[in-house]
């Protein structure tokens, strides 16, 4: 029999990059002082302020990431029309032991993306939705392909993007150390398609 192959069709990116540097004095103390102005979320909490790269505090942080979102567009997205991806909006995450970060998307964005502040053996789960619920084979060996959920190891510093369709969370955490992420959503700047094509919208 000859040897077969199997190709990856339509892979979902998960983009993964890292700030490279100690976080400041400033920076730290202004994520600290936020958890002071948090509401509750279903398995943790997050901070009322949905702006917060918008703060002189974070102006460098926002920065590397709107550098990152360039640096997605053109590794991935490869549009032919000048657009960028910009940030909409932006939190902090703070989950303790014993607390989660329930399955959830993000709805009116394009790309988002969580940047880890403070992390120890912790990781993001992300859910295939390709999978079969309905029909539930015993598996042998788990893959890319048959697996409902696949999880990546997350380190403090490290930045994980992907498409905000994508479902994802975190589970219960264990450690006495407080996880804290902040999370934020993109949208498209700039011409869309085609007049040619009757496509064509200005953002």
């Amino acid at each position: 029999m000859k040897e077969s192959s199997v190709e990856n069709l339509f892979p979902i990116a998960v983009y993964r990059n890292n700030i490279n540097r100690n976080f400041t004095e400033q920076e730290l103390q202004f994520v600290n002082d936020q958890q002071n102005n948090c509401i509750k979320n279903e398995g943790n909490i997050h901070t009322e302020d949905s702006y917060v790269l918008d703060r002189k505090q974070f102006k460098n942080i926002k920065i590397f990431l709107e550098n990152c979102c360039k640096d997605y567009l053109e590794k991935i997205i490869c549009p032919e029309n000048n657009i960028e991806l910009y940030i909409t909006q932006s939190w902090l995450n703070y989950t303790k032991e014993n607390q989660y970060h329930h399955k959830h998307l993000h709805s009116n964005s394009i790309i988002s993306g969580v940047l880890y502040f403070n992390c120890n053996k912790d990781s993001i789960k992300f859910y295939n939705s390709n999978i079969n619920h309905t029909i539930k084979p015993l598996i042998k060996k788990y893959n890319f392909w048959n697996s409902e959920t696949w999880t990546f190891p997350t380190k403090t510093g490290e930045l994980f993007m992907f498409p905000s369709s994508l479902n994802h969370g975190v589970d219960v955490k264990k450690g006495d150390n407080i996880r804290i992420s902040l999370s934020f959503n993109t949208f498209y700047k700039g011409v869309l398609g085609s007049d040619t094509a009757l496509t064509k919208l200005i953002l």
